[in-house]
C-alpha cells in the first residue's frame, strides 16, 4: 500500500472564469492539509523514481513555445481540463517501461481518465486551442541520459501520449497528461496509477479538490 504523503499540490484550471483548484493530499492521520504548495509528490522512490506535480499555466505555455507551436490566434487558451505532470528517472540497471496514460481519478460516482487524442480533437476545435496540439504537448519526453542533456532540442527521444515509455538506465524525462475536467463539486478522489506498464497491480493516492475563484 502506498505511503500517504504530507505534501499538498496546486492545480490550476485555465478556464474563462479564472478558477483555481487545489489538489490536497491526505496525510497519515486521514486529514487533508489546507495550505497550497508546489512541491512534488513521490509516487516511487529511486532507483525507479516517479514524481507527480501540477504544471502551472506558465509551464504549459513555455512548453508550447519550446515545441515551436505557433499560435493560430493572438487570443489562445488552454483547454478546460485537469493536467498532471509526471517526472521520472531510471537509476537501475534495467529498462523501465511506464504506461502513464492508464492513470485515472475515481470519485464515488465518476471516473476521470486521460482524454484521448480523438476526444481532444472532437471537443476542442476552436483555433484558440491550436497552440496546444495533443500529439506534441502531451507526449512523453526523455530529456536526460547519463546526466547529459541533448545538444539541440530539449529531448533525446519522445513517445506518443498513449504509448508505453521505455526509460533506459541512466535516463530521465517527463510527461504532462490531460484528464477529463473535474468540476468543483467533486472534492474527494482517489488517484490510481501503475509503476510498470504491464502490471495489473494499481497503487492509490487519496486526494481532495478545493476550488476557489482567483
Amino acid at each position: 500500500m502506498h505511503r500517504l504523503c504530507l505534501i499538498p499540490l496546486v492545480l490550476c484550471f485555465c478556464v474563462e472564469n479564472r478558477l483555481t483548484t487545489y489538489l490536497l493530499v491526505q496525510t497519515e492521520n486521514k486529514s487533508f492539509r489546507a495550505k497550497a504548495g508546489k512541491e512534488q509528490i513521490e509516487l516511487s522512490a529511486p532507483p525507479l523514481s516517479l514524481k507527480l506535480r501540477i504544471p502551472t499555466t506558465e509551464e504549459l505555455e513555455e512548453l508550447s513555445e519550446e515545441l515551436k507551436q505557433a499560435p493560430a490566434s493572438k487570443h489562445y487558451r488552454l483547454p478546460p481540463l485537469t493536467f498532471l505532470r509526471f517526472d521520472f528517472e531510471n537509476r537501475s540497471a534495467q529498462p523501465w517501461r511506464l504506461g502513464l496514460s492508464s492513470t485515472y481519478f475515481r470519485s464515488q460516482n465518476q471516473v476521470y481518465g486521460v482524454i484521448t487524442e480523438a476526444e481532444y480533437n472532437r471537443l476542442f476545435t476552436s483555433v484558440a486551442y491550436a497552440n496546444f496540439r495533443y500529439e506534441a504537448t502531451f507526449a512523453a519526453y526523455i530529456t536526460r541520459s547519463d546526466g547529459e542533456r541533448p545538444p539541440e532540442n530539449f529531448w533525446f527521444r519522445k513517445y506518443a501520449p498513449h504509448e508505453t515509455i521505455e526509460v533506459k538506465p541512466g535516463e530521465a524525462g517527463f510527461q504532462i497528461l490531460p484528464f477529463a475536467f473535474i468540476p468543483s463539486g467533486v472534492e474527494e478522489l482517489v488517484l490510481y496509477y501503475r509503476l510498470e506498464s504491464n502490471s495489473s497491480k494499481e497503487k492509490t493516492l487519496n486526494v481532495r479538490l478545493v476550488t476557489e475563484r482567483s
